[in-house]
């Protein structure tokens, strides 16, 4: 449900050219968006969606995620259930390595809140003991001085906390700060270890809606409809620069220069900081302006996208109203046309009638050779638990203007229909929703991009289609190096049946 009374740009002082502006630089960049909200004076001034992502959508936050842990620890340590300067040598006892050196036994939760805890590089953090590998990972500098972004070390956070309170993050946070703000549903993958403890430092998701009350909130120094939820002297420590970046062993530069403070990041403009999460998930906010722009994304050109954000859309807000201009509508239906880019091509009908009944089998002597999932093969970074079947047959039909595909794996079978059209077309497959499109590459090869709806990216899976069988080749859509929450993918020939 909106919260947001819904204005037009120049009712709150922004020109509705500068949102046009920053929405056709970042197209004309190739950086692929998925939600955007501004929000100005309390007002939503502009909102879109590029499909086939949709505003009621749970979306990755990846490190997005900090600021709300760390939120936990701010309402944890007004209610007295723990102070900043409790000592994880104190906290954590019964993990701490045979030798525990000087600097260790210094590490405090603000150390860990503002990324110093003094280590040097940073540990997987997916073990099952994950707690005593980042207790005996050396602590090579004093606690407080050197700077090394740390996911591990917010998980630490997020440890304290159930081992303080017995819940986790979100749990604890439900109703602090959740119910009052009317976040209903947010989602966080646990760790492996033996308390299951949330992955606060990356784990979570929600709407961009919800995205936007948590920002909100922060705008508001922790005040929500006139109560004072948070108090004000934890955003004055939270959202100033507690530790310098520039210079750092990570080469920090431009937007990453500014500092840090607790689990968010400080912005070029004086006293704006932001929520930042992997691949473009921010909640930016600039106090000076009455301001907050919140959007998702999945690049890696995030420097990028926050430059066209600066150049276009933030020297377009003004002190007063501004007049109503042919812009404003313009911008409407941009915001109601925003898409990601649909495969095109033509239809091939002998194709299309060829593959009805056709049954496809797998070469695979043995599961342990065969061809991964279909979960798997779409992918999905922000996924971390993704199904991990094998695919031991699959079909094709035809549906309307959709090409329909249909997989059995270990016994379950599963479909997604994908639409030849240049449209996507949204499926429900044990009880997760994929969006896909389809074109003929040429003739026997089928290309689908399919997409998990609450993930940022998806696969470019292409079939190529023989007289004996098929060969699957599948891509993710995401462009990086390693993607987080990206699993390896195995395929393997099929052969007709």
């Amino acid at each position: 449900m909106e919260y947001f009374e819904r204005v037009t740009p120049e009712s709150v002082g922004i020109a509705s050219s500068g949102i046009l502006n920053f929405i056709a630089d970042v197209k004309r960049k190739g950086i692929e968006q998925h939600s955007l909200m501004i929000i100005r004076h309390g007002k939503c001034c502009a909102a879109g969606w590029w499909k086939p992502y949709g505003p009621e959508y749970l979306h990755p936050l990846y490190s997005f995620s900090k600021t709300l842990t760390a939120t936990a620890i701010g309402f944890a340590e007004q209610e007295g259930i723990l102070s900043l300067n409790e000592k994880l040598v104190d906290l954590f006892p019964d993990k701490l390595p045979e030798s525990v050196s000087d600097a260790l036994k210094a590490v405090t939760l603000h150390d860990l809140l503002i990324m110093g805890c003094g280590h040097e590089t940073e540990i997987n953090g997916l073990s099952a003991d994950w707690i005593s590998e980042f207790l005996a990972h050396p602590f090579l500098h004093k606690p407080g001085t050197f700077y090394k972004y740390n996911t591990a070390g917010t998980n630490m956070l997020a440890a304290v906390l159930k081992r303080k309170t017995g819940q986790d993050v979100t749990e604890f946070l439900r109703p602090r700060l959740l119910d009052p703000l009317g976040i209903d549903t947010i989602f966080c993958y646990h760790l492996p270890d033996e308390n299951s403890v949330e992955l606060g430092g990356g784990g979570m998701k929600l709407t961009t809606e919800d995205m936007a009350r948590f920002t909100y909130f922060l705008l508001r120094r922790g005040n929500w409809e006139g109560k004072q939820l948070l108090n004000q002297e934890w955003f004055d420590k939270a959202c100033s620069k507690q530790i310098e970046t520039a210079h750092d062993s990570e080469g920090h530069v431009k937007e990453w220069a500014n500092g840090y403070g607790y689990q968010c990041w400080m912005c070029s403009l004086p006293q704006s900081f932001r929520a930042d999460g992997a691949y473009g998930q921010f909640g930016f906010v600039y106090p000076t302006l009455d301001l907050i722009v919140v959007m998702t994304s999945a690049t890696e050109q995030t420097q990028s996208l926050i430059d066209s954000m600066t150049d276009y859309l933030i020297p377009s807000v003004q002190d007063q109203v501004l007049p109503e201009s042919e812009d404003s509508e313009n911008l409407t239906a941009v915001l109601w046309n925003l898409s990601l880019p649909v495969l095109a091509g033509e239809r091939c009908p002998a194709m299309e009638k060829r593959l009805i009944g056709q049954t496809y089998l797998t070469t695979a002597i043995s599961p342990a050779e065969g061809c991964s999932s279909m979960e798997i093969l779409i992918g999905g970074s922000g996924n971390f638990d993704l199904y991990c079947g094998e695919i031991t047959r699959m079909s094709f039909s035809m549906k309307d203007d959709c090409i329909v595909w249909k997989v059995c794996e270990n016994g379950e079978t599963r479909e997604i229909a994908a639409s030849l059209a240049h449209r996507y077309e949204i499926s429900s497959a044990n009880g997760i929703l994929y969006a896909a499109c389809a074109r003929w590459r040429s003739f026997g090869v089928l290309e689908m991009e399919v997409r998990r709806l609450d993930a940022l990216s998806g696969s470019r899976i292409i079939f190529r289609f023989t007289a004996n069988g098929l060969v699957i080749t599948s891509d993710d859509t995401l462009v990086t190096a390693g993607g987080l929450g990206l699993f390896p993918k195995k395929t393997v020939p099929f052969r007709l049946e």
